[in-house]
């Protein structure tokens, strides 16, 4: 049975017992890591000649192929004999869905329009699924937590016939205090995909997730160029998925509930009492999906430090590698370079094992650094990799990942995205202090982001993680000059053209604090026995028993 950390003296004590037994060779190892060798990195993987590095392209084999040949030049061990690549079995799935949804409502029979009304989608491995004359049921915020007493889908008869419209996010957004679930900070049960996971194990024909920006993070702009075309890993997907999922616009389904005498605004409010209870719509949906599938593999890029200790353990360096391709042209260029998301978080990976390789006393536990596939369309390579591990899952101590890092310089904070999940959070306070920095909890955690990353999948098997940047507080301009460039960033910049490398203008200063921070946080976990602990206020502190 291994010890696991309760208190932040215990952690203090542990860090300064071992960082002091070998500092002077520690700070020796991050004197290896260059701004130039950064912005080699994150210029050569965002440059046009890896169109956009999507999963399948030319752009991406050679983004693949530049990073395994750093991993290899850095003197990482290959994943496997002597390949850096773990083959991810994919399939793509893409679906046409027909340009019209039927509504009939008890007022009128109503026509959707696909894209600017109604999202619709399947997981299924089917070429055809046919909805006819399906009936609406209004479930809540589709949650069922034992914990907070909810359950909106009871009562429910023959699951199989009925499509459920839910709520997004979930019934603490907007409560102004954390009382009932975490007030603003999404939970997992907000999240669109929880939704869609609960309503096939709850047997449904269908969930519909009624789209509003501020509640999901993103605009409708976000579905709408996402739909059509999915990726899942080369299994059966008949088991854990519904027929139909997707989302309604927010002023249709508005619409739709005036037409069933009911009002949006006052069914948010009803939805979030634990004694809330489904009801039908008495309406009816008819739509149809057909779909065409291509199989195929994308690698994972995977090197490791094989650990002192002769130990399965193991900790987890991860940023993906993949983007989105082209898209909409800005002034003439359709290439979404994918810079910030996620060029330089790769940079940062692979100088942070350069750290590690520069120790001349490894750690006690192996350093894997992980560059998975398939980030973009659903964290597909990262799912692959934790059902089919270098090292036993179980004993994976701490996952540290990085994605979305501008190059605006150096900042005071860390912004932690999940914060309160686990004791990594003290760990980090504790390090970051050296630095001349500070712990900031995510101001944004209504978007649920600390479920749209890579690191996700791993803390679905019960694996505290990390997943933090400095970008809120600019040491340079400050706090509001960042909150202004963040804005920007997400119109402007996220996933578009426009996401470049600047070489006359950027700064790889923050970059590099990324580097030495979380390689001390790695070099932290690496070198113990002890396990960082969930907290029991996360929904996940109980999954996995050590």
């Amino acid at each position: 049975m291994k010890r696991y950390m309760y208190g932040l003296g215990i952690m203090v004590g542990m860090l300064g017992c071992v960082v002091s037994r070998s500092s002077e060779e520690i700070e020796l190892a991050k004197r290896t890591v260059t701004i130039e060798k950064l912005r080699q990195h994150t210029e050569i993987l965002a440059d046009d000649s890896c169109q956009g590095r999507k999963p399948f392209s030319e752009g991406a084999q050679r983004a693949v192929n530049y990073i395994a040949g750093q991993m290899k030049e850095i003197g990482l061990k290959p994943f496997r004999g002597n390949s850096y690549l773990q083959e991810v079995p994919l399939v793509l799935s893409v679906t046409e869905v027909s340009p019209e949804m039927c509504l009939r409502t008890p007022k009128q029979n109503r026509i959707l329009r696909r894209s600017d009304d109604f999202i619709a989608f399947t997981a299924r491995i089917e070429p055809s699924i046919e909805i006819e004359e399906a009936e609406l049921v209004f479930a809540g915020y589709g949650i069922v937590a034992p914990e907070y007493g909810k359950n909106d889908y009871a009562g429910i008869e023959n699951p199989q016939n009925k499509i459920a419209v839910v709520l997004i996010n979930d019934p603490g957004l907007g409560k102004g205090d954390d009382s009932y679930f975490k007030g603003d900070v999404m939970t997992y049960y907000g999240r669109w995909t929880y939704k869609f996971e609960e309503g096939a194990r709850q047997g449904l024909k269908g969930v519909l997730i009624i789209h509003e920006s501020y509640g999901a993070g993103y605009p409708w702009s976000v579905p709408q160029n996402s739909a059509k075309a999915k990726l899942y890993i080369d299994e059966d997907q008949q088991n854990y998925t519904c027929a139909l999922t997707g989302w309604l616009q927010a002023d249709v389904a508005g619409t739709l509930l005036e037409d069933c005498g009911l009002e949006l605004e006052k069914l948010k409010e009803a939805a979030k009492l634990p004694e809330f209870h489904p009801f039908s719509l008495k309406s009816f949906v008819s739509v149809s999906l057909k779909n065409k599938f291509v199989k195929q593999t994308s690698p994972n890029v995977i090197g490791y430090i094989e650990g002192s200790g002769k130990t399965d353990e193991s900790i987890v360096y991860l940023a993906h590698w993949d983007h989105l391709g082209y898209g909409t042209p800005i002034d003439g260029d359709s290439i979404i370079n994918g810079a910030t998301d996620n060029a330089t978080a790769v940079a940062w990976l692979l100088e942070t094992a350069r750290c590690f390789h520069a120790l001349k006393e490894k750690p006690r536990r192996n350093v894997i650094f992980l560059s998975p596939t398939c980030e973009e369309t659903g964290f597909w390579g990262t799912k692959y990799y934790v059902d089919h591990p270098l090292f036993p899952i179980t004993k994976i101590a701490a996952v540290i990942n990085l994605d979305v890092i501008p190059l605006w310089g150096e900042n005071k904070d860390v912004t932690i995205t999940g914060y309160g999940h686990s004791t990594l959070d003290e760990s980090v306070a504790e390090l970051a202090s050296a630095y001349d920095r500070y712990v900031l909890p995510d101001p944004d955690a209504h978007n649920g982001m600390f479920y749209r990353s890579d690191h996700f999948p791993f803390v679905q098997k019960g694996i505290p993680a990390m997943f933090a940047k400095g970008w809120n507080d600019n040491r340079r301009h400050g706090k509001e000059w960042a909150k202004e460039k963040i804005k920007h960033y997400w119109i402007e910049i996220y996933h578009k053209p426009t996401d470049q490398t600047h070489p006359e203008t950027d700064d790889y200063g923050g970059l590099m604090q990324e580097v030495k921070l979380f390689f001390d946080l790695g070099y932290l976990w690496a070198n113990t026995e002890d396990y960082p602990q969930w907290k029991p206020e996360s929904e996940f502190a109980r999954i996995l028993e050590r």
